[in-house]
């Protein structure tokens, strides 16, 4: 991801823990799962780096990195699942989206450099 891309990453961020006026709950969940997304961006980011880049590709070295990945999304939310009197589980959720819908929002909203 680019700079701008990262910057419209923080600002969403931003206005998902806004949602802690509505419940504290909402905003612990979200910063759960959006501190989930990020770090499932960068462990992906230094896998791709190392294995398409380096070719230190090997049996079995994509399983076990997508089953540590579906293992951090699957335990922040049940965290949630056990603890709802911390953490908003919807929230938790969406939170998790966080790259993606930074990534939606960065091609839907053009920079200057994009205007023709």
């Amino acid at each position: 991801m680019d700079d701008r891309t990262w910057k419209i990453t923080w600002v969403i961020a931003a206005l998902g823990l806004l949602s802690g006026f509505i419940s504290w709950r909402f905003a612990t969940g979200y910063a759960l799962g959006a501190a989930v997304a990020v770090l499932l961006y960068k462990r992906n980011e230094g896998y791709w780096n190392e294995v398409v880049d380096m070719g230190n590709a090997r049996k079995g070295t994509g399983f076990t990195h997508f089953l540590v990945n579906y293992g951090l999304m699957a335990g922040a939310l049940i965290l949630c699942a056990k603890m709802p009197q911390y953490f908003n589980i919807f929230a938790c959720a969406i939170g998790q989206m966080l790259i993606k819908i930074s990534v939606m929002a960065g091609e839907l909203i053009q920079g200057k450099e994009h205007r023709s």
